[in-house]
């Protein structure tokens, strides 16, 4: 919400400066994002009038002008296309500073002298979409200072309002939390005129829709000036608020919505079919919105409909065939109250997003409409001229629904607060933002919210509204003692801070990516459907994610793009399965590698990672964790990698990793194709592991060491090419007696010299016995079971 500060400070004027304002604003819930000047800095621009226009004799595109500012005549040599006589202007005298530092000196352009600068909107930093000099209204003061004249020493404030704060989306409710925090009385600047009602003209509307829309009403207005402009003054507080100044009957619409919070529409009554109607879409209905847009209308759609279809999409956007142009003469004006819970998730669904919508899904005072109409309709009046009916409410209109009274106890908030309220400033509170506030007793209020605040519905609604009001910066005291107990954690368990610092040990960094993905990106990730959202944010988040790896790729093309070849990525997160009615929520670590081994140095020669790095850092982790990879005969091994397929996995470069047998996570090469897909270069390995799995371990135990010498013995062996490395060690260990202490393969060989579909491994042997020395003959027996297992599964001894 962006707005002026001096059209606030016309309906309340605290004795602050725009600082302490902002501040107080933010300390009281409306956060201030920004404060900016409404204008940039310039000196010596005045209002000028343009006396005459001849032809410079030397150049085709200039024009030697005259002009005044009421006291002196200057001789200007211009080159803007629309200058002509009679026309007022901004005018640079000598001396003048503009924007960018640039001074205004006396000067001959073609040998004709030229006594200053006519200008341009653009030329002083003020925002134009109209090429050449900026025409001043016709009444604009002569000789005056144009900063003075437009107020152009404002600020702009912009404030980030929360989705439950619909009412702080105008100046009228701004300017209500203000009469709070300041204990200030209101000015109300939207009724200093009334809507002279000079004719009986209405336009016939029914609501066939009263739980959506409850209240509807309309108001013709006739003989409008074709005309018509809008005034400066409306147009500078719009620019400020960063609206488009359009027409002036539409920019009459939009100053009364930033004014007092009521979204309004106009339609051109002589391109309406008959009577409006308050409806749903019918199927197959569709409607050309004012941008243009082509909308198809589904049945949960609320439209205002004519005769010969939708002309509305009710609370969100009008239709282009019946708009209001600049040869509209008459006119039908529209108010109304739509409930949040028709309007919310509409307009992104359809890939709009308008100031209307983002107010009704919010929640607008459904007393407001009469009269925001009554303000509106005296504007147009007064700016556009024109022949007002009388305000005409549609049938099958119903009374909105009011909030219902809460009862305040002073001494249970100051419990909760910590901070003892006076219940009379309490009261002065609440009725300065408009509720109506009894005393039940000394110390209990009953409250009656307004009909503009949807969020108070419960007693700590007002507690969080005299909070805010005091200032959260006022809580400086302890909020109170509370007995705490330490929480114990069993050694057993692993949190997931200790996976976090690991990773983050190993070179990785942290990142934390959307929970709502893109279904065409999900569907390259798994093979399930994923969760589709009913609201979703945009139609690229659609979805909960199944994965982790759409976000990290997406951060990995993003560093990509950014020179960064060598990203090394992790996230813990959740991902969801299942439905919409039963979500699964899932804990998970991922992780993405790709690019140098190491950093460019010169010790090393540059590699890139492959599948065994990730992994390395895998088993790293998990050893980190407490489990064991290698089995040994005091530990038997509790992770396994096996090969296996995965949609989004390079086959051949894919690992399932499975915890006590139980498939726990995946590890692999991302497959070309969605790499291609996700704008990633290189080969990407990602790493992904259900959290959960990794939260038990089993605690080290103390062993003596034995006091007599290990014997190794390494064995070359000829395996099958498919026969995993895993499946050679476990059939090694199986039925093996305690004293082979370790089994690890230390060299591996395909290549002249091996039949095909072989290959070459080598197998150290590390026996030991704690309580004696080994005899060659008990090892050669060991070894030679260990041959007669192998050769079972055509392994042999290599010659």
């Amino acid at each position: 919400m962006r707005f002026s500060e001096s059209w606030l400070r016309e309906w309340i004027n605290p004795p602050v400066d725009t600082t302490t304002l902002a501040h107080r604003l933010t300390m009281a819930g409306l956060e201030v994002d920004a404060i900016e000047p409404a204008a940039e800095s310039f000196s010596g621009v005045v209002v000028a009038d343009v006396r005459s226009v001849e032809p410079h004799p030397d150049a085709d595109k200039l024009k030697i002008t005259r002009v005044t500012d009421g006291n002196n005549e200057y001789q200007i040599v211009c080159g803007a296309s629309n200058v002509r006589v009679g026309m007022r202007v901004p005018l640079a005298t000598l001396g003048a500073r503009l924007p960018g530092g640039l001074v205004i000196k006396s000067a001959k352009l073609r040998g004709i002298p030229s006594e200053g600068m006519l200008c341009g909107a653009s030329e002083l930093g003020i925002p134009s979409v109209v090429d050449g000099l900026w025409e001043l209204p016709s009444d604009a003061p002569l000789g005056q200072s144009i900063r003075d004249w437009l107020n152009l020493d404002d600020s702009v404030i912009e404030l980030g309002i929360t989705p439950n704060r619909g009412d702080a989306l105008s100046i009228l409710g701004i300017a209500r939390d203000c009469s709070a925090l300041f204990d200030m009385d209101l000015t109300l600047c939207d009724q200093s005129s009334a809507v002279q009602v000079t004719s009986d003209a209405i336009q016939p509307a029914q609501i066939d829709a009263p739980d959506d829309c409850p209240v509807y009403l309309t108001q013709v207005i006739s003989g409008v000036s074709v005309e018509r402009r809008t005034p400066m003054w409306m147009s500078e507080r719009l620019r400020r608020a960063g609206i488009k100044v359009i027409e002036p009957i539409v920019d009459i619409c939009n100053y009364v919505m930033l004014e007092l919070g009521q979204p309004l529409h106009a339609f051109d009554q002589q391109k309406l079919h008959g009577g409006l109607t308050v409806r749903h879409a019918r199927p197959g209905e569709t409607m050309d919105a004012l941008n243009q847009q082509k909308l198809e209308l589904d049945a949960d759609c609320l439209v205002i409909a004519d005769a010969a279809g939708p002309v509305a999409l009710a609370g969100i956007i009008g239709g282009l065939g019946s708009a209001v142009s600049s040869e509209t003469v008459s006119i039908v004006l529209e108010s109304a109250h739509f409930t949040p819970e028709v309007i919310a998730g509409r307009a992104r669904r359809l890939g709009l997003t308008t100031d209307a919508a983002f107010r009704f899904e919010r929640g607008v005072d459904p007393l407001l409409p009469e009269r925001a109409l009554s303000r509106a309709a005296a504007l147009i009046q007064q700016i556009c001229g024109g022949q007002a009916g009388p305000a005409s409410a549609a049938q099958g209109a119903q009374a909105p629904r009011l909030p219902a009274v809460i009862v305040l106890d002073m001494d249970w908030a100051e419990r909760r607060l910590g901070l003892a309220i006076p219940p009379e400033q309490a009261r002065t509170f609440l009725v300065r933002l408009g509720c109506i506030v009894e005393f039940q007793s000394e110390t209990i209020l009953t409250v009656t919210p307004p009909s503009h605040r949807f969020d108070m519905v419960i007693a700590e609604d007002l507690l969080e509204e005299l909070a805010r009001l005091l200032g959260f910066d006022a809580f400086r005291a302890p909020m109170g003692r509370s007995p705490l107990t330490i929480g114990v954690r069993p050694e057993t368990e692993n949190s997931f801070a200790k996976v976090a610092d690991f990773m983050a040990s190993r070179g990785y960094f942290e990142a934390i990516s959307y929970s709502f993905i893109d279904p065409v990106v999900a569907e390259l990730f798994s093979s399930e459907p994923s969760i589709t959202l009913a609201n979703p944010i945009s139609s690229e988040m659609a979805v909960m994610r199944q994965s982790l790896w759409p976000g990290l790729l997406q951060a990995v093309a993003f560093n990509q793009n950014r020179q960064q070849s060598r990203v090394r990525l992790f996230e813990l997160g959740r991902s969801f399965k299942g439905s919409l009615d039963n979500v699964q929520e899932i804990d998970q670590l991922a992780a993405v590698m790709v690019g140098g081994r190491w950093p460019e140095q010169w010790a090393e020669k540059s590699a890139q990672v492959d599948f065994f790095d990730l992994k390395g850092d895998c088993e790293a982790l998990l050893l980190h964790l407490g489990f064991s990879i290698d089995a040994t005969s005091e530990h038997p091994a509790n992770v396994r990698f096996q090969a296996a397929a995965h949609p989004a996995l390079h086959p051949g470069q894919t690992a399932e990793i499975l915890i006590h047998d139980r498939p726990c996570g995946w590890l692999g090469a991302i497959h070309p194709d969605i790499a291609e897909k996700m704008d990633v270069n290189g080969s990407v390995f990602v790493l992904e592991l259900d959290l959960h799995a990794l939260q038990n371990r089993h605690l080290p135990m103390n062993k003596p060491r034995s006091r007599f010498p290990q014997v190794r013995r390494d064995l070359a062996l000829l395996k099958p090419a498919t026969l995993p490395i895993s499946e050679l060690l476990s059939l090694i260990k199986k039925d093996s007696p305690a004293s082979l202490r370790e089994v690890g393969i230390f060299d591996r060989y395909v290549g002249t010299g091996i039949e095909p579909g072989f290959e070459s491994v080598a197998v150290k042997l590390i026996f030991q016995e704690s309580e004696r020395t080994l005899t060659d003959d008990e090892i050669v027996g060991i070894i030679s079971d260990i041959r007669a297992k192998l050769a079972q599964k055509n392994i042999q001894l290599r010659t």
